[in-house]
């Protein structure tokens, strides 16, 4: 088989056409990729800015937590000190009353000492009335004002006592 001029010549266009085409298609190829590559790298590059901004912010909102914990232990801390130092006012309150009421109970009239005020305004009575027939005005109703000072504190601690109760008979 001989082969012209001619077709050697078409058959090496046909392999140089070929071999451009095949160059083009490769070249482009690669710069298709190269635009792929660079386009993932920006949304990897966006990707990672987004997500060192959201630790930025998780840290920043981290932060004011800490601080807004801290503030809150502060105030109750000194609310518990506050209570703390009302409870102790409290206390010393309580112990100044109760010391009141057991002195007032040391001098608190009982029934005894109520029966000799009743006892006592009788005789400043019957006093009163000697002084009176004696002629001596003056001591007689001094005796007769005491008669009724005394009579008055027994006649107030009876009614200051609690009425007494009565059993039910079964």
């Amino acid at each position: 088989m001989n082969f012209t001029v001619y077709q050697v010549l078409a058959f090496i266009g046909a392999i140089a056409g070929m071999a451009i085409v095949f160059g083009l298609g490769y070249v482009e190829g690669r710069r298709a990729h190269r635009v792929e590559l660079s386009r993932v790298c920006r949304a990897r590059a966006e990707e990672i800015e987004q997500w060192r901004h959201r630790v930025q912010r998780a840290e920043h909102e981290q932060n004011i937590s800490r601080l807004n914990a801290v503030q809150a232990i502060e105030l109750v801390t000194e609310e518990r000190d506050r209570a703390t130092d009302d409870a102790t006012a409290l206390r010393l309150q309580l112990i100044t009353a109760n010391e009141r009421v057991s002195a007032l109970q040391a001098v608190s009239l009982n029934d005894e000492a109520a029966e000799d005020l009743a006892a006592m305004a009788n005789k400043l009575s019957l006093a009163a009335t000697q002084f009176g027939l004696m002629g001596a005005t003056d001591q007689a109703n001094s005796a007769r004002a005491l008669s009724l000072k005394a009579r008055d504190l027994s006649q107030r601690y009876y009614a200051a006592q609690p009425a007494p109760q009565l059993e039910a008979v079964a």
